[in-house]
């Protein structure tokens, strides 16, 4: 899982801010092809770094990782001026990247979040009604946005409390030495 979920982060800012651009600057069809072009190619190079200085568990040959990342920049580019795909054609690129990505890392989890950011950029390409395609970009939001919660879990654990701060805990104390307390 390594640190796979830093990147999702990103993306699901950067679905977050694309849907709020497209919202209020296009149609509202949810996909602004442009600003989710430049915006993909900024993560991806931000993602490379973070992952170079924080590797991976890299199971798969180096030589597909950099296949997969020039691939991917260059279906973005490519399906950014198709007009005819809505402008969700980068958005079902980058899904079917992590799908080939999470392939790679033998992590279905990645699997899972690519194949939902893959569907959910197909209905954009479908339906042309205004609001739903604002609609499934916060979905698609929430999709990536949950996938990198699970893998911050897989990788860091869960959070845990104290032993001594129960609720069972207030109010009863041992022994207290007064001049414990004043010792260095």
């Amino acid at each position: 899982m390594g640190n796979n979920w830093v990147p999702l982060v990103g993306l699901a800012l950067l679905f977050l801010i694309s849907g709020a651009i497209s919202m209020v600057a296009d149609r509202g069809n949810g996909a602004d092809a442009g600003f989710f072009t430049a915006g993909t190619l900024l993560v991806g190079a931000l993602s490379a770094v973070w992952l170079w200085k924080r590797p991976s568990w890299w199971i798969a040959p180096r030589n597909h990782y950099l296949y997969l990342a020039g691939g991917t920049a260059v279906g973005v580019v490519l399906s950014a001026l198709l007009p005819f795909l809505n402008g969700a054609g980068p958005w079902v690129v980058l899904g079917a990247a992590i799908v080939v990505y999470g392939y790679f890392e033998r992590l279905r989890l990645l699997m899972t979040v690519g194949s939902g950011v893959v569907l959910t950029g197909l209905l954009v390409m479908l339906i042309r009604a205004d609001i739903w395609g604002g609609a499934l970009h916060l979905m698609t939001t929430v999709i990536l946005a949950v996938g990198a919660n699970r893998l911050h879990i897989l990788r860091h654990g869960r959070r845990r409390e104290a032993a001594d701060s129960e609720p069972d805990f207030i109010g009863t104390f041992e022994e207290f030495d007064r001049d414990e307390a004043l010792r260095p």
